[in-house]
């Protein structure tokens, strides 16, 4: 229905060269009997890079939630007395470039998107669901032919051992703190830098969003560094759902 990009003012270095910012889209996924439209909306954005520019990260996050507000209202007709629009869903997803594990991202780990905003894999600032694993792979093992195709990505993925290899852990800071030399101390499930978000608030009155599903994707093996996320949202509108 309507679609609107915005492109971050603050970047640095080779960061302020690639045109990062937030994507918003605006859907129509039916309608009622009263020919209300019911909609949704999808913001896709890719935030600055550089590890110690957690400020940066900061104030796009802020940037990002003042755009979407904007957008909502430029592109709403509807009002209290007369609601031509139900909202259905609300979903924040991308490459965030800070992860919920490591302590240099304590900054980021805290912000108030994440109040607004539901992550399904965490539990909280700085601590992870179970089963929750990284989505950055370690560049060193990318075109190892444990993880070259999808199959054997999920095998490596599905043990501790194949995740500690594997996947890119919080740095250290110790003299000669390299990943694969420190096998035995890394901790977790690896850095989750891509995230998929629903808002619980700002939707239709009586409706609730809940995830149904969440996927880490293993079919880009051997052409990304990343693991693509995927969720899936359940709508219930009193009997109904979609």
């Amino acid at each position: 229905m309507d679609v609107a990009y915005h492109c971050y003012p603050n970047g640095r270095f080779s960061d302020s060269l690639a045109s990062k910012g937030a994507l918003y889209l605006k859907v129509q996924v039916g309608s009622t009997p009263q020919d209300q439209r019911i909609v949704g909306y999808i913001s896709c954005t890719h935030l600055h890079a550089l590890p110690e520019d957690s400020a940066i990260r900061c104030e796009q996050l802020d940037l990002l939630q003042d755009w979407l507000a904007d957008f909502q209202k430029s592109t709403s007709s509807s009002s209290a007395a007369n609601p031509e629009e139900l909202v259905a869903f609300d979903v924040i997803c991308g490459d965030f470039n800070f992860d919920n594990c490591s302590s240099d991202d304590k900054l980021e780990q805290q912000h108030s998107l994440f109040t607004r905003y539901k992550d399904p894999c965490r539990l909280g600032p700085g601590e992870e669901k179970l089963w929750a694993i990284g989505t950055l792979l370690d560049k060193d093992g990318l075109y190892d032919e444990e993880v070259c195709t999808p199959d054997n990505l999920q095998k490596v993925l599905e043990s501790e051992e194949g995740r500690r290899e594997y996947l890119a852990f919080p740095t250290s800071k110790s003299p000669g703190g390299g990943q694969k030399g420190r096998k035995d101390l890394l901790k977790g499930n690896g850095r989750r830098i891509d995230y998929m978000l629903h808002a619980e608030e700002g939707l239709c009155p009586d409706w609730k969003a809940e995830v149904e599903e969440f996927s880490f994707i293993t079919q880009l093996s051997g052409l990304t560094d990343h693991l693509p996320v995927a969720m899936r949202l359940m709508v219930s509108a009193g009997e109904e759902e979609a």
